[in-house]
């Protein structure tokens, strides 16, 4: 077994060669990079974007780290229209976003961009003893059919389980007994997996780590996954057009990873720049998260700045009491992983709120304690964290058609403010 898993280990790196990407020279770079005094990385940011000179989004070129708080912010239909005018450096790969703040948007990218991100990602499994290439079980949507898919998923080492609908049981039985060296996938599917294979009394064998990535994950329902599958579970934030932004080290600081990016807080809006990117030139992008940066004294991992919350997308930020009064939809997590970290219960859960303080609660399946127990839980959390006066309404219901594929939505907003 470990003869073939070092086979099928060496075939991957084998791959990448093969696409001409020099993984292992970036991930060196990257090392080197973050090893360097933080005025001396500054200096070398600051040539790599005046030889580049990227365009901002009213096209005048940008030549110094210091000259980027004056330029505009960069929406994605900036960056659409930029791309879809531009004819610079031909892509070898393209990517696309998956269009949920609107239209899809195109990311085109040079093979030497795609070694630099495959290289970060290795940078950050390596400071978790693990390696890109190494046996992955990827807990995602659907795996696609075609044979490409097929061909790329065998020599990257990986298989894709969807542990939802019909075929859940089977699909976990499958995961567990393909002995992964790591998982990496859907917060919300990794949980579902997780509970099947608890109630089935699967033990995996073998897992080094658990990766997280694309939702948020509650303290709860990382202490489950972590004791189902017995490996230490870390966060990822990331994006289809930087990939790996962030990534959790052992002691739970959500680090900046990519050396390359100058990530800017403004308005409670993320904003990133690329400064070696010259397939596309993206300057204050905004990304459409709301995150909080804080400086720290952690140097275990990628910069010292690391992302102290993560509030996701601002379109889906605030819920309301009243026309005057609201508040972050945030607080809907703090109270529902206190109230796991209680009970010792663990579940997915989506809010939406369908009126002025009228919350609707759906939940994967009934409470430990009761659909009653939980609802008036959350109420008084509510009214008293928030010291409301106001009527509250909130109810609570079994989502017995399951949660949508893909990216899992904690709070949605329907109400017509």
């Amino acid at each position: 077994m470990k003869a073939l898993f070092f086979f099928r280990y060496v075939l991957a790196r084998l791959t990448y060669l093969v696409l001409r990407l020099p993984v292992a020279r970036f991930q060196a770079e990257v090392e080197e990079l973050w090893g360097l005094e933080p005025n001396e990385r500054l200096q070398r940011l600051s040539c790599i974007l005046n030889k580049n000179q990227p365009k901002d989004a009213q096209g005048v070129a940008v030549h110094s780290l210091s000259e980027l708080p004056d330029r505009p912010p960069m929406s994605k239909a900036d960056l659409r229209a930029m791309s879809a005018a531009s004819s610079t450096v031909a892509s070898s790969f393209s990517r696309h976003t998956a269009g949920t703040t609107g239209e899809p948007t195109h990311i085109s990218l040079s093979r030497t961009e795609l070694a630099q991100m495959l290289a970060i990602r290795a940078y950050c499994y390596s400071k978790h003893g693990l390696k890109l290439g190494q046996r992955e079980a990827r807990v995602w949507g659907r795996a696609a059919n075609s044979l490409t898919a097929k061909i790329r998923d065998f020599l990257l080492n990986r298989r894709v389980f969807y542990p939802a609908e019909d075929g859940a049981e089977e699909t976990v039985e499958k995961l567990v007994k393909w002995s992964p060296e790591y998982l990496y996938g859907y917060t919300s599917l990794i949980l579902e997996a997780a509970q099947i294979a608890q109630k089935k009394g699967l033990k995996p064998r073998g897992v080094k780590a658990v990766i997280c990535t694309a939702e948020s994950i509650l303290p709860a329902q990382k202490k489950f996954i972590a004791e189902v599958f017995g490996a230490p579970v870390f966060e990822e934030y990331g994006s289809t057009e930087f990939d790996v932004i962030a990534f959790e080290c052992s002691r739970g600081h959500l680090h900046l990873v990519n050396p390359w990016l100058w990530v800017e807080e403004e308005e409670d809006t993320v904003l990133i720049t690329d400064v070696s990117r010259k397939s596309q030139s993206i300057v204050r992008y905004q990304l459409g998260d709301s995150v909080s940066l804080a400086k720290g004294d952690c140097g275990e991992l990628g910069s010292r700045c690391s992302i102290e919350e993560l509030r996701g997308r601002t379109a889906q930020q605030f819920a309301y009491i009243n026309p005057e009064q609201k508040f972050h939809a945030v607080v809907f997590g703090r109270a529902l992983n206190t109230y796991m970290e209680q009970t010792g219960d663990c579940f997915k859960f989506t809010i939406v709120q369908v009126g002025y303080s009228e919350f609707d609660l759906y939940v994967s399946e009934t409470p430990i304690r009761g659909l009653e127990d939980l609802r008036l839980f959350l109420k008084s959390n509510l009214k008293t964290g928030l010291s409301l006066t106001d009527h509250l309404e909130i109810r609570v219901l079994v989502n017995d058609d399951g949660f949508s594929e893909g990216k899992h939505t904690y709070f949605i907003q329907k109400l017509q403010c």
